[in-house]
């Protein structure tokens, strides 16, 4: 009777513990599925490790904070509790010589301690559990891994992070925030829930989306307005998602104000390998993705690569087709030629709705240059046309030909992108795109702030506006694609601008 009884309260302790820990609310549950940061994530000289895993949760690498100072920093929270993680510290030497510090912060600038050391810093036989309390209820708030090291090795003076977790407070009843807010099924990478306006380019093919958003409070209502036109006025780009607290105390409105792209596809080239194409439906031969460039990245879009066309055996001559695109205006990249032999020609075409291919140009080696040089044709078509590009190199030969920043413009006809509107008479910035310093000149005096946005809606800055004419520097930004919003009363003009 007694081990009867002594069962029976065994399993409902075990029922009441697992009842707490199913109510357990968390912000994510992290075991490294890929040796890649987890969307969101920041990660500073960390690399990632197959052999010490801890296992816990799906994935099987860990990640390793090398020698001498490294960074791990989640992607903004919603309040925090508690912050659980397995480690297994590499320090069998002195315990002076590695530290592990948790920090938190509300602005990713100023970073406060949280914990320090928080288990046996020298014990490398093990993962060890560590439960940090933390109990911050900011609706943007930060956490951060911080190893710091004095001499260290690739083996010692390091540790080993894996199966990392945090948990929520407990929500109020008037919570009206988000804890994900997103359109047609993609989350805002750069998502807190305490910005409530975000600026989203999405690509020239979208036409329509639909806003969705996840409540801190599952309790809590949402009212979604999705935007009725992307193709028009920012009232009409603009959706929302209004949050009202589950005791009805409390509202809060996110807005996501949308642009669409003027590019049906604009290519910079990442270093994909040899034969794979940059995107889906395109079609090559010979032609290779490569870092090694002898007149170096030409860098205007995204990508450290460039792709070159080469030719092997005489029967094996490269090529590059594009997929078919409806609406398509001007076509642009840019080509240089490496190693020529006086030989060396690209044939460029058209094929409009699966007809015969339309010569657009034959660019000669006495075109090409080892310099990087811009080639434009307009197409102009509205049926499906897919572009061909088509290399005459010798066979054996060391010449190639390279092309980077390859893009393709949308048409601007009515339903298909943003019409030309007063806006645009607005503001005027030169030179775009810039290197560095641009000129503003605005043609009327009511607008009193400047924005700046990256092409994904990320905030960098803002300034207040007090004279016409003015010039602003950009020097300090990466290149790549940029927004300028100014507002005033009862007036918005949004500018999208290329730094160089």
């Amino acid at each position: 009777m007694k081990n009867q009884l002594h069962t029976f309260i065994v399993i409902l302790l075990m029922l009441a513990f697992s009842g707490m820990v199913s109510a357990q609310n968390y912000h994510f549950q992290e075991g490294f599925v890929t040796n890649a940061p987890p969307a969101g994530w920041l990660l500073t000289n960390v690399a990632y490790s197959t052999t010490h895993n801890n296992g816990l949760y799906t994935g099987t690498y860990s990640a390793k904070m090398k020698p001498n100072e490294s960074f791990i920093m989640f992607k903004a929270l919603n309040t925090a509790a508690i912050l659980q993680f397995y480690v297994k510290a590499r320090d069998t030497s002195s315990i002076d010589d590695f530290h592990l510090i948790i920090e938190k912060s509300y602005n990713k600038i100023d970073w406060v301690e949280v914990a320090k050391d928080p288990c046996n810093m020298e014990n490398d036989s093990v993962f060890q559990l560590v439960n940090v309390t933390v109990n911050d209820a900011a609706p943007e708030l930060y956490l951060r891994f911080h190893a710091v090291s004095l001499g260290g090795t690739a083996t010692l003076g390091l540790c080993y992070i894996d199966d990392i977790s945090v948990t929520k407070l407990d929500v109020s009843p008037n919570d009206a925030t988000l804890t994900d807010l997103s359109y047609n099924g993609i989350s805002l990478i750069g998502f807190t829930a305490a910005t409530l306006v975000y600026n989203i380019e999405v690509p020239y093919s979208v036409e329509q989306v639909a806003l969705n958003g996840i409540p801190n409070n599952p309790a809590s209502t949402l009212t979604i307005t999705n935007p009725t036109n992307l193709r028009a006025y920012e009232a009409d780009r603009t959706g929302t998602v209004k949050v009202t607290s589950a005791d009805g105390t409390n509202t809060q409105s996110y807005k996501i104000i949308f642009t669409v792209s003027d590019y049906i596809y604009r290519i910079g080239f990442e270093l994909t390998g040899d034969g794979v194409m940059p995107l889906p439906g395109w079609r090559g031969g010979y032609t290779y993705t490569s870092t090694t460039i002898p007149m170096g990245n030409h860098g205007l879009f995204t990508g450290n690569a460039a792709m070159k066309f080469m030719r092997g055996q005489p029967d094996k001559i490269g090529y590059l087709n594009t997929a078919k695109y409806i609406k398509s205006d001007t076509l642009s990249f840019w080509l240089a030629v490496s190693d020529p032999d006086g030989v060396e020609q690209l044939a460029v075409a058209k094929k409009v709705n699966g007809g015969v291919s339309i010569p657009l140009d034959l660019i000669t080696s006495a075109t090409m240059s080892g310099e990087w040089k811009l080639f434009t044709y307009p197409i102009q078509e509205d049926d499906s046309t897919e572009i061909i590009l088509t290399p005459t190199l010798t066979a054996e030969g060391i010449t190639r030909i390279w092309i980077d920043d390859l893009s393709l413009k949308g048409k601007k006809v009515s339903g298909l992108s943003v019409p030309e509107s007063k806006q645009v008479n607005l503001v005027s910035v030169y030179p775009n795109p810039t290197f560095g310093e641009m000129e503003i000149d605005l043609k009327e005096n009511n607008f009193e702030f400047l924005t700046v946005y990256t092409a994904a809606g990320c905030k960098l800055s803002d300034m207040k506006i007090d004279r016409n004419t003015f010039s602003v520097d950009f020097g300090n930004l990466p290149t790549g694609f940029y927004i300028m919003t100014f507002t005033g009363d009862k007036k918005t003009a949004t500018v999208r601008f290329v730094k160089e």
